[in-house]
């Protein structure tokens, strides 16, 4: 089956079921939850029965866009939807659902999985995979343009959000033409840009900004001539400033954009006591997916991510600066 024939039949999926469950991936950022939300609000549109299943709350820099998530799901309460839908999570271990709704029910079921991260290891009954597009939430939007679909206010405005916030406002690598002329069909379809601009890129709370401020003056790392960037954000950071990790989203880019860096890590230590890594290049010429594949992560080639055992971070320190060292050539 060809890939427009492909979503065109999730698509008639999608409007042919009286209620949908929409999920994604842990700790979602902007696609995650402008894909999730979008497509919810079509399908409502349309009078469907439509949830967004987030277990792990929503963050503080979306709240003014995005509301009603369902915080839990029971076996139960998940067999009553129709159809499940998977948007924007690459592999099985951060899918964002309830134990209770492990990978063998969802692959049990009607599921449909839409994605653009290379090597999705979902596995749904259906899955559409395109990874030439910037963002689940331009796949969502293709397929309701194609579709000719009525798309509401609402709808167009998340989804172009989800697609701002995956190119860096278009700044990325991941951005096309094609991109550019899905964001513009959205904004003839009303998506409001000032209230996106405003809320998600011109809204920070004073406990953030003092947040970034120290990790760059006391946490920042450089190393390979100036050349990697990194950053480990500890429990006693997170406790001065009040800050959660599900507020990190974009910190990382401002340790890309300096000057001279083509490589920029975060780091973290998750609740099992492992570390989790982000990676960012901006040199093609240097990608970091293979890196974090290497560690069994995955992700992007320009932006990835992978989780770390190791006794301490001075372990996860050296594993990683000699391996972007020789990444670098250096």
């Amino acid at each position: 089956m060809g890939a427009n024939a492909a979503i065109e039949e999730m698509f008639r999926d999608l409007v042919g079921a009286d209620s949908v469950l929409i999920a994604t991936h842990l700790r979602p950022d902007g696609d995650a939850l402008g894909s999730t939300f979008g497509l919810r609000s079509y399908l409502r549109s349309l009078g469907k029965k439509a949830d967004v299943l987030l277990t792990d709350g929503m963050p503080h820099r979306y709240l003014r866009l995005y509301t009603g998530a369902r915080s839990s799901v029971t076996r139960e309460q998940a067999d009553e939807y129709a159809l499940v839908a998977i948007l924007d999570c690459a592999n099985i271990q951060r899918l964002n659902i309830p134990h209770t709704l492990d990978i063998d029910y969802l692959r049990g079921r009607r599921t449909i999985n839409i994605d653009h991260h290379a090597y999705n290891n979902i596995d749904a009954p259906k899955n559409f995979v395109c990874v030439e597009r910037s963002s689940a939430s331009e796949i969502v939007a293709n397929m309701l343009l194609d579709a000719k679909a009525e798309m509401p206010r609402e709808c167009a405005t998340a989804l172009l959000a989800g697609m701002m916030t995956d190119t860096g406002c278009f700044r990325f690598s991941n951005t096309k033409g094609d991109t550019l002329r899905t964001a513009g069909a959205l904004l003839d379809r009303g998506a409001d840009l000032e209230r996106i601009a405003n809320e998600v890129f011109f809204s920070k709370t004073f406990n953030c900004a003092a947040f970034e401020a120290d990790l760059f003056n006391t946490r920042l790392k450089l190393a390979c001539n100036g050349k990697f960037a990194y950053a480990y954000i500890d429990d006693e950071l997170l406790k001065k400033h009040s800050f959660a990790l599900a507020e990190d989203e974009g910190i990382i880019d401002n340790l890309r954009a300096l000057e001279g860096v083509v490589i920029a890590s975060l780091i973290f230590r998750n609740a099992a006591g492992e570390f989790k890594l982000s990676l960012r290049s901006k040199d093609s010429a240097y990608p970091v997916g293979p890196l974090a594949r290497k560690f069994g992560g995955g992700g992007h080639e320009m932006a990835a991510g992978a989780t770390l055992r190791a006794a301490d971070f001075d372990e996860v320190e050296k594993l990683i600066c000699r391996e972007v060292t020789e990444l670098l050539g250096e």
